[in-house]
C-alpha cells in the first residue's frame, strides 16, 4: 500500500527546508522591515493553517508559490512578492454550507487502555501457542478471559523480568559523552540513565541554538567576503591594466585557496601590489572570522575537559551507580521475598502486581 505523503518524514523535512530557506532569504535579500515581517507572518500562518491538509494538489500549489516567493526575493522583485503575499493574506477558510451530520458529531466509543493492552497480550500469547500446536484453533471468549489471560499476563511479565535481569547483569549503566556540532565547535553534553527519559535542559538548549546561529552567521559572512573578494580582484585587475597596460593573469580562485597569505601575494611579483592592496581588507576579515570560529571551538573543547569530564561526568557516574545499586537491591528483594509465592490467578499476587510493588 502506498504511503500518504503527509506520513512521510521526507515531506516534512522538505517543507521545513523551504520554510527556513525563506526566512534566510528574506533577511539577506530584503531591506524593508515591513516586507520582512509580512513574509514571516504570512508564511508561518499559512504553514500552520495547512498543517493537516491531505490534498496533494493543494500542498503542491502552496510549495510552488513558496518557491516563486523565494525567486521574487532573490531577484529583488519586491512588488511581485508583495502581491503574492496579499493573495494569501486575503484567503479565508471555506465556510460550511450545510451543518455536519449527526454521525460525524458523535465521537467514537472510548476503550479502556488496560483492556486494549490485555487484548494485545492475549492475542500474541494465543497466536504463539497455536503456532506451536499447544492450543486449539477455536477457543471460546470465556476460556480466554478466565483461564488464558492470567497465564498470558504472567508470561508477559516473566519476559520483562528476564530483560531486567539481563540488564542488571551488564553492570552499572555507562555515562556517555555526546556532542552536537555548531560550525567548527562541538558542544559537549552527557547522556546517562539518570536523565534518559527527561527533557533536555533549557540552558543547554539555549546554548546550542545560540551557537548554531552564531556559526551560521560566520559562514554567511565568510561567503560574503569571498564574493567581495572576487569583485576586489576585478578592480585590482583593472587598476593593474591602467598602470602597466598589461592584463593580469590568473583568476580570483587563485588567491582564495587554503594556503594563501598576504606575504605570498606581495613576494610573488612586484606587479601584484594592486592585488594585495585590494585583497588585504578581505583577507583581514576572513582571518578575523576564522579566529572567531577557532576561539569558539577552543572554548567548548576547554569546557569539555574542565567541566563535562571533570565534574559532571563524575557526578552522574555516582548517581548512576547509586541508582544501579538501589535497583539491584529491589530486584534481589523481589526474587527472595515475593517471587516464590507468585500465583497468576490472584490479582494481588500475580507477577505483574509483585513487580509493580517493587517499582519494576
Amino acid at each position: 500500500m502506498v504511503l500518504h505523503f503527509s506520513c512521510s518524514t521526507r515531506h516534512r523535512t522538505f517543507v521545513l527546508h523551504w520554510y527556513r530557506y525563506t526566512l534566510r532569504n528574506v533577511n539577506r535579500q530584503t531591506f524593508s522591515w515591513h516586507l520582512k515581517a509580512r513574509v514571516k507572518d504570512i508564511t508561518r500562518i499559512t504553514l500552520v493553517k495547512h498543517k493537516s491538509d491531505k490534498s496533494s494538489w493543494s500542498v503542491y500549489t502552496l510549495l510552488r508559490d513558496l518557491r516563486t516567493l523565494n525567486g521574487f526575493l532573490r531577484n529583488k522583485k519586491t512588488a511581485a512578492a508583495w502581491r503574492l503575499l496579499t493573495l494569501y493574506s486575503k484567503k479565508s477558510p471555506k465556510t460550511q454550507t450545510s451543518p455536519p451530520s449527526t454521525a460525524l458529531q458523535q465521537s467514537p466509543p472510548l476503550q479502556d487502555p488496560e483492556t486494549v493492552r490485555n487484548n494485545h497480550i492475549i492475542h500474541s500469547y494465543v497466536a504463539e501457542r497455536q503456532q506451536k500446536n499447544l492450543l486449539p484453533q477455536e477457543i471460546s471468549a470465556e476460556y480466554k478471559t478466565l483461564l488464558l489471560l492470567p497465564l498470558a499476563l504472567h508470561y508477559h511479565s516473566l519476559k520483562k523480568l528476564h530483560i531486567i535481569e539481563s540488564k542488571l547483569a551488564q553492570g552499572p549503566p555507562k555515562v556517555s559523552v555526546n556532542y552536537t556540532s555548531a560550525g567548527k565547535a562541538r558542544i559537549w553534553f552527557l547522556r546517562t540513565a539518570v536523565n534518559k527519559n527527561k527533557r533536555q535542559s533549557k540552558a543547554l538548549g539555549q546554548i546550542i541554538r545560540r551557537e548554531k546561529r552564531k556559526s551560521q552567521k560566520n559562514l554567511d559572512y565568510w561567503e560574503k567576503c569571498r564574493v567581495n573578494g572576487i569583485w576586489a580582484w576585478h578592480e585590482a585587475a583593472w587598476e593593474h591594466l591602467m598602470e602597466t597596460n598589461t592584463v593580469l593573469t590568473g583568476s580570483p580562485a587563485k588567491y582564495f585557496d587554503a594556503e594563501r597569505t598576504r606575504k605570498h601575494i606581495a613576494s610573488e611579483d612586484t606587479s601584484l601590489k594592486a592585488v594585495a592592496e585590494w585583497l588585504d581588507p578581505v583577507f583581514s576579515s576572513l582571518d578575523m572570522l576564522q579566529a572567531q570560529s577557532a576561539e569558539q571551538a577552543a572554548y567548548f573543547e576547554k569546557y569539555k575537559h574542565n567541566t563535562v569530564l571533570q565534574g559532571q561526568q563524575q557526578y552522574f557516574a555516582r548517581k548512576s551507580d547509586k541508582m544501579y545499586e538501589n535497583r539491584k537491591k529491589r530486584f534481589k528483594s523481589l526474587l527472595e521475598d515475593d517471587l516464590p509465592f507468585v500465583t497468576p490467578y490472584f490479582c494481588k499476587r500475580n507477577l505483574a502486581a509483585v513487580m509493580k510493588s517493587h517499582k519494576f
